[in-house]
């Protein structure tokens, strides 16, 4: 009895470390490559670095043709920006690809500030400079023909600093645009006329 039970015992062991073994070695050489191979998925904090490099905006999706807008410009999927190709567009979010790295970045909140159930165009500007006086009997035009189409709203960022730097602006005038859910869909810096305001606007399939 006690022959079969060492007998038993012999047969388990035998099982057990060829799989022991196979799991020391696999172990063993994922310890070993560990520095290489944790880079293969971005961490959050690489993600989040990565997301600073583009900004995704506003996204217009159909099936058979998805526009996004990164970094102020309308783009399609294969497009290349800043060294940065778009691989695919979603109803909320849009992969990225660099340099072998994928990413993904959704959809920012919407800015409640301009939500008003109509499109609107933000400038943001200064009383000292010049294209943005030069811009003012436009919007005011435009604030009148097309009330009830879009709203126009204007802030002095040299009187509001804090909007300036909410907002991001780099160089004034800068004009923001902005779906009827408040999501920004585009933007533009320095001076834009009457015509490439409405074809901004045509563009963007914003009926007025």
């Amino acid at each position: 009895m006690q022959e079969q039970t060492e007998k038993k015992n012999s047969n388990s062991w035998s099982k057990l470390f060829p799989l022991s073994l196979a799991v020391v070695i696999v172990a063993s050489i994922a310890y070993y490559f560990w520095p290489t191979t944790r880079g293969f998925w971005p961490t959050a904090k690489a993600t989040a670095a990565l997301n600073k490099d583009v900004s995704l905006t506003a996204i217009s999706y159909t099936e058979d043709n998805p526009l996004a807008i990164v970094d102020g410009k309308i783009v399609h999927e294969g497009d290349l920006i800043g060294g940065v190709r778009i691989l695919k567009i979603h109803k909320d979010k849009v992969e990225f690809e660099r340099s072998g790295t994928r990413w993904s970045q959704r959809l920012p909140a919407t800015e409640k500030g301009v939500v008003s159930g109509l499109p609107t165009l933000l400038q943001l500007g200064s009383h000292r400079c010049p294209p943005c006086r030069q811009m003012t009997p436009i919007l005011d035009e435009l604030k009148t023909k097309y009330a009830g189409k879009f709203r126009i709203t204007y802030i002095d960022v040299a009187k509001n600093r804090a909007a300036g730097s909410k907002y991001g602006v780099r160089a004034v005038p800068t004009q923001i645009f902005y779906d009827s859910n408040g999501r920004e869909v585009f933007r533009h810096v320095g001076f834009y006329s009457k015509k490439d305001i409405l074809a901004t606007w045509k563009k963007l399939d914003i009926r007025l």
